[in-house]
């Protein structure tokens, strides 16, 4: 059959809805990192898909990859997906509860199928799939906000801050904080959680009528990006990744962080405060550990710092930093509109009513 026989008037009874073998697991990398490998060779990024298809996240059905192809042909990959199985914290009129999710990413459709419906056919074959056995999921969009509200996702805030490196800037060197080896971060990752947790509790006592939901930071979901961020970095720089984060002497602050040497960006992946610091101590201890991501993202040469959602005493550190710096360093608050969208769906495309999604952080973006 020809590519355009195969390709006209293409309708859900020609394609079959699976999970993916091995073998069309490969084959959907291969199709999507056509886009999406570059400055990767194509070799390099299935490279990666493949160890982290084995992280402790994904491994071991954590990551369920899903696959739409021709009936008359199982390699024939029209279009493809992943899910993998996290948990949120949840906090509303019945109280509060860590709940079973998911987080939708790679979808994607080959060329010459596109414009037939065809992803918009597979997201509800998973739609079914998820709501067996999950209260809600997330995605992160990069086309925009339109396609996924349509299929029951609700579209998210994207407020950020951009630190971007100028010519002649250099971190000034910071006293009392400790920088992180991923073995230092397991331990963190608890003290983040129970203090979520207890946070949480609270929240569904105040009865306010509002669904608080959030996406467990735990040490799995962190070495997922880990893993990600130690095998780009050894193929493109051919380094070892060595910090992963900072945190005050005290121990009441801390941050983990991701080099993203494809977007040229240290993204950092969770801040952590303490609620029993005063606004004025949490200011202070995020400005100098902002200054030691500054300081790794300089040693990378990396241009730019990225913070997701931050929090007052978050913005207070960064202008008080962007002043200080002068002319050498370029400070930005903005919304994404272009890209890692967050959206949220419940279970059934139930309406909630109001939603809050606390701590949404690139910890949980994958």
């Amino acid at each position: 059959m020809s590519d355009n026989a195969s390709t006209r008037g293409l309708t859900i009874a020609d394609v079959i809805f699976a999970e993916a073998t091995p073998r069309q697991r490969v084959l959907s990398w291969e199709l999507n990192g056509a886009s999406w490998a570059p400055p990767l060779t194509l070799e390099q990024y299935v490279g990666r898909e493949d160890i982290l298809s084995k992280a402790a996240l994904s491994a071991k059905g954590g990551t369920k990859y899903y696959v739409l192809h021709h009936k008359d042909n199982p390699d024939d990959i029209v279009s493809a997906c992943e899910v993998t199985s996290k948990k949120v914290l949840v906090a509303d009129a019945s109280g509060s509860r860590i709940s079973d999710a998911y987080s939708l990413a790679s979808v994607f459709t080959a060329p010459q199928y596109r414009e037939h419906g065809m992803a918009s056919y597979m997201l509800r074959k998973v739609q079914h799939g998820v709501d067996a056995n999950t209260e809600c999921g997330a995605l992160y969009s990069d086309i925009g906000r339109d396609y996924y509200t349509r299929l029951g996702w609700r579209d998210f805030r994207t407020p950020q801050v951009m630190f971007r490196l100028q010519k002649g800037f250099k971190a000034p060197a910071v006293s009392d904080v400790h920088l992180l080896a991923e073995s230092d971060v397991a331990e963190l990752c608890k003290k983040d959680i129970d203090v979520l947790t207890q946070r949480f509790q609270r929240l569904a006592e105040t009865r306010d009528g509002k669904t608080h939901i959030t996406f467990l930071p735990s040490f799995v979901q962190c070495s997922w990006h880990f893993t990600r961020d130690a095998y780009v970095a050894k193929v493109m720089a051919g380094r070892e990744v060595q910090n992963r984060g900072a945190r005050t002497s005290d121990g009441h602050t801390w941050l983990y962080w991701d080099h993203d040497l494809r977007e040229k960006k240290l993204k950092v992946l969770r801040v952590v405060t303490s609620e029993e610091d005063g606004l004025e101590k949490r200011s202070a201890d995020l400005k100098a550990l902002l200054l030691a991501a500054l300081a790794e993202t300089e040693d990378w040469d990396l241009p730019a710092l990225l913070v997701w959602s931050p929090a007052k005493e978050l913005v207070a550190a960064a202008t008080d930093i962007w002043c200080e710096a002068g002319e050498n360093l370029q400070v930005v608050f903005e919304e994404r509109q272009d890209g890692s969208i967050p959206s949220l769906r419940w279970k059934g495309g139930e309406d909630v009513g109001e939603v809050v999604w606390e701590s949404n952080e690139y910890f949980a973006w994958c």
